[in-house]
């Protein structure tokens, strides 16, 4: 009888092609099999909202220290772990050396924000082009509407941007900043705003005010870009609208300012503690969304995040027929999958991704010491970032409800380096 020879993996029959990607809900295993042949790229679906969901990237536990600047054309590797496929694993390059740096925010597109310097060398780095652009390191404070005074240094906890990049609309980024970065300083966090020209790749000067406008003893919590207005919000829970109106770098910055003062809300239990609060623009409206952790008095009180509440901004006419902004919390998301991260929290739709078992809730990463100053200022072989307190939480729709909590990577060791992030590709 004649040998039976193995059948080329390229000549599997068509109807067999297909079956394979529906066993792989990983997208960067869907680009591994289409590399394989023509063939195996037709089979692989094309869906058109999928790939703008976040990858989770974890930094390794330790690191070399990074030279700067940079060596040119040096490599390194990146971990990035899929929430589609179980949490696995996958080591792609990074043609520019960001070993060793604090990353601090992403946005839409492939681009990460990090410090080279933990806080310094601030940049924003492009993961699929390798393009770069430097960010601010200083900082011109001054009154509002009044010219600025000279620079003086700042670390940048937050970032977002007003758009692309890469875009031939102007482009503006904005940060929560902290401008007293000693050990043991008072923190003293600001807003500060600057101008990303991607023809000149000079290190901008960003600009901001003195004060928060709203409340001097209360600090920004986040930002983001909403309805053509950069909004921070504080934890008091009150919200501040920047429109940049004029830009001139070091010389002026005039801004269309809106205050929302919201009525302070009456806390459902005391056992709990309010670590973060986010923004996230979902539906075309801006939610609040808070972190909480359980506090029992006489017991060690777990940091890992223990709910999550959802609120959207509500308008209200009281007694004297004034109008009254109120948070007014959401029961249940409606499909709704939020991410959120300070600077960079996004909103989809489970319906928009057929097929791959998506379920509404909150996802969610470990940022308890992501804008920690202190931890950023250690030595390397001291200095401590947590990220195993990552996962999903969502309620189930049972009587009587509960809470649900997927966490990933619980046993994850400390980082020397850096806390994870949402990357946006």
């Amino acid at each position: 009888m004649a040998k039976i020879l193995p059948r080329p993996w390229k000549d599997l029959p068509a109807d067999l092609l297909v079956e394979i990607p529906r066993c792989l809900p990983c997208l960067v295993d869907h680009v591994y099999m289409s590399s394989v042949c023509h063939d195996w790229w037709v089979a692989v679906p094309k869906p058109p909202h999928l790939h703008k969901l976040p990858w989770l990237l974890l930094p390794n536990p330790t690191t070399t220290p990074l030279s700067l600047p940079p060596v040119p054309e040096s490599m390194r590797m990146a971990s990035f772990y899929c929430i589609l496929d179980n949490g696995s694993t996958h080591n792609l390059r990074i043609r520019h050396d960001v070993g060793g740096a604090h990353f601090f925010g992403s946005y839409d597109g492939g681009w990460i924000f990090l410090a080279l310097g933990q806080t310094n060398h601030h940049t924003l780095l492009n993961l699929h082009t390798n393009q770069h652009f430097p960010l601010p390191n200083s900082i011109s404070v001054g009154f509002v509407g009044r010219y600025v005074q000279n620079p003086i240094s700042m670390v940048i906890l937050s970032a977002t941007l007003s758009s692309s990049p890469m875009t031939n609309t102007e482009c503006f980024g904005a940060a929560i900043v902290d401008l007293n970065f000693l050990p043991h300083a008072s923190p003293r966090t600001q807003l500060s705003f600057w101008r990303l020209d991607g023809a000149n790749h000079h290190r901008p000067v960003a600009m901001g005010f003195i004060g928060n406008c709203l409340d001097p003893w209360s600090r920004f919590e986040d930002v983001i870009h909403h309805k053509g207005a950069f909004h921070f919000l504080t934890d008091t829970e009150h919200v501040i609208a920047y429109n940049i109106l004029n830009f001139q770098e070091g010389v002026w910055l005039e801004v269309g300012v809106h205050r929302y003062y919201f009525q302070r809300r009456s806390p459902h239990n005391s056992n709990v503690i309010v670590t973060a609060r986010y923004l996230v623009e979902s539906r075309g409206e801006l939610l609040m969304v808070m972190r909480l952790v359980t506090f029992c008095p006489g017991h060690v009180v777990s940091l890992q995040a223990g709910a999550f509440q959802v609120y959207r901004m509500m308008q209200h006419l009281n007694n004297a027929g004034l109008v009254v902004l109120t948070w007014e919390e959401l029961p249940k998301l409606d499909e709704r999958m939020l991410f959120i991260a300070r600077g960079r929290s996004r909103s989809y739709e489970v319906a928009d991704c057929p097929g791959y078992g998506f379920q509404d809730g909150i996802y969610f990463l470990d940022d308890a010491t992501s804008n920690c100053v202190e931890v950023m200022v250690q030595h390397p072989p001291f200095r401590r970032y947590t990220y195993n307190d990552n996962g999903r939480y969502r309620w189930v729709d049972v009587t009587p409800p509960r809470q649900d909590f997927q966490r990933w990577f619980p046993d994850k060791e400390q980082s020397n380096y850096s806390s994870p992030i949402w990357f946006l590709p």
